[in-house]
């Protein structure tokens, strides 16, 4: 059988970014090799070129898909209401889990310097990664938290504050070794929101 007949328009592509992310998943970003995901899906290497003209290209088309698997990791949303405050407090703890639980995935969006490529190089690949923003998302929920405590002023701030926390709290997630890993970081979670809203309280 035929590359062509083995696939239909697309599909090679959909397949190659499928291997791609296996590829991330598994072994790290770093590994990624068009040879590679060209042998996993039965084809030549420049059968992945018609589809991607370069490596740079298929990473920032993996960065995107990978955007959107924490997306939604991110966006999980339970049967329980919660406060905006339980709502954002929830959040962080999906946040660091995702460090941990897909490790090699979290490094590519947050250590390998793609995300920032795709903004300033491919303008199309920036609106797919914009539809789905973990930092948007993330944004939305802080401020509906500091608008449930009548918080107006200096929103951007206490976003990119929270962000920095959380988000330094993933990276070091890995270091802490303990037994109930999870429930120590969800302490620390919530212990910074006490503080934090103790602190916008008394502004």
């Amino acid at each position: 059988m035929s590359e062509k007949q083995r696939f239909h328009h697309g599909d090679l592509k959909n397949a190659a970014l499928r291997e791609g992310l296996k590829i991330i998943e598994t072994r790290g970003y770093q590994q990624v090799e068009i040879k590679t995901i060209a042998q996993a899906c039965g084809v030549s290497s420049p059968s992945i070129y018609r589809h991607f003209k370069s490596k740079k290209d298929l990473m920032n088309a993996l960065l995107v898909k990978t955007s959107e698997l924490f997306y939604d990791y991110l966006d999980y949303q339970d049967d329980q209401a919660k406060s905006p405050k339980e709502e954002l407090i929830a959040m962080g703890i999906r946040f660091i889990r995702f460090s941990w639980e897909q490790q090699h995935y979290f490094e590519f969006l947050f250590n390998s310097g793609f995300a920032y490529k795709v903004n300033y190089d491919h303008e199309q690949l920036s609106v797919e990664m914009n539809n789905h923003n973990s930092f948007s998302l993330f944004e939305k929920t802080v401020k509906r938290y500091l608008l449930a405590m009548q918080v107006k002023d200096n929103m951007e701030m206490h976003v990119i504050n929270l962000w920095s926390y959380i988000s330094g709290l993933a990276k070091v997630s890995d270091l802490i070794e303990s037994g109930n890993k999870e429930q120590q970081l969800e302490g620390y979670v919530r212990n910074m929101m006490a503080i934090y809203t103790s602190g916008i309280n008394k502004a």
